[in-house]
């Protein structure tokens, strides 16, 4: 190989060659290390120069670096710290710093935000396209082996966002957007279906059609906190709404003529409940009426009574005093009693006729005894 010297004393090759065969690797290590100083002292460029740029894109390279681990959370939202892929601490509202990738990784969640999940349809895009049914989810057997297409809304949001990062590998879900690894993709809508159905498989069609609705809903809620708790899926279901619940399309004009029957009869105990708030507390009312005419009755009848037989304890009280004048005076009585509105007179073997004076006050002319001629 031929070299020569350039100006500035630097041994250049004059002519390619092939690289020797066998030759130790640290003698290409040290020919890669004379090429880098080669161009480092190239001619009006300093070493020190050199040196002074490369370190300070270095600088330059390491404060942009540096400036990208700063971030923002805000109100709604936490971000979750990894380093190295170990989860570190949470962080709540406000301007933070850590790690920048590849050494450190951070998740910014909205954790207040209430999410929505359908089952058993797809809304429009544009919110104004009718809705997409979507039969193998929407589709499963009532308790009296009745098939039923039933559609549900889920509203849920995220309760541990540690457990909703961490804790379940989830294949996500793309008419949502939902990304791999949220477990709000494929498991919350599998959660979503493996309740329904089972609640739906426990209850006969018309529990699902019309009366039990409201419960149906329920038990849905309680089977799918029971099952996202039991994933550590992070999730708290808040809301759970039936949709549409439909028989199927060809049997639906008779399901449809049972549900206006329930309804006629609705109707019809509604009004029968409202006569009866009318009419009962009428006819209470005249019963208190008749029961206090009774009492009064009963109240004068005793008082009479009661007089009567303290009238007659009075005479017989005068009739132990004086037993001929007790006598005389209730045979008069009653004779005036017998006898009203006729003139009466008493004849007496010592007094003649002597006159009947009415009890009543009444001033009759009597005949006297000197007319009558006396009598016995």
């Amino acid at each position: 190989m031929e070299t020569a010297k350039d100006d500035s004393g630097v041994v250049k090759d004059l002519k390619m060659y092939r690289p020797p065969q066998n030759e130790e690797p640290n003698v290409q290590f040290e020919e890669i290390i004379n090429r880098l100083r080669t161009s480092f002292n190239t001619p009006g460029l300093g070493g020190g120069g050199a040196a002074l740029i490369v370190g300070g894109i270095f600088l330059l390279s390491l404060f942009i670096w540096l400036a990208t681990g700063f971030y923002t959370v805000g109100p709604d939202q936490q971000a979750a710290l990894r380093t190295f892929g170990e989860f570190q601490r949470f962080e709540s509202e406000g301007l933070h710093w850590h790690y920048p990738a590849p050494i450190g990784t951070r998740n910014v969640v909205s954790v207040t935000t209430t999410r929505q999940l359908e089952v058993g349809f797809r809304s429009g895009e544009d919110g104004n396209s009718a809705p997409r049914s979507v039969p193998n989810e929407a589709l499963m057997i009532t308790g009296d082996e009745n098939i039923v297409d039933v559609q549900v809304v889920v509203q849920y949001r995220i309760s541990s966002l540690r457990d909703f990062l961490f804790s379940v590998d989830d294949p996500g879900d793309g008419d949502r957007g939902i990304s791999s690894g949220q477990p709000d993709g494929t498991t919350l809508r599998d959660i979503t279906e493996t309740a329904v159905r089972q609640v739906v498989g426990a209850r006969n069609i018309d529990d699902v059609l019309t009366t039990e609705k409201e419960q149906v809903q329920t038990d849905i809620l309680l089977k799918m906190t029971e099952l996202a708790g039991f994933y550590r899926t992070g999730i708290e279901i808040q809301n759970v709404l039936l949709q549409n619940v439909n028989p199927p399309q060809q049997v639906q004009a008779a399901f449809e003529d049972v549900v206006r029957a329930r309804e006629d009869r609705e109707t019809t105990i509604n009004l029968a409940q409202a006569y009866e708030a009318a009419r009962i507390p009428q006819a209470e009312g005249e019963a208190a009426k008749i029961v206090e005419e009774a009492q009064a009755f009963k109240d004068g009848r005793i008082a009479k009574a009661q007089g009567e037989a303290d009238g007659f304890l009075a005479i017989l009280e005068g009739y132990r005093d004086s037993p001929d004048v007790t006598r005389r005076r209730l045979y008069l009585e009653a004779m005036e009693e017998i006898l009203p509105g006729i003139d009466k007179f008493i004849l007496s073997s010592e007094n003649g006729v002597l006159p009947f004076l009415p009890l009543d006050g009444s001033n009759t002319n009597l005949p006297s005894p000197a007319t009558t001629g006396g009598g016995t």
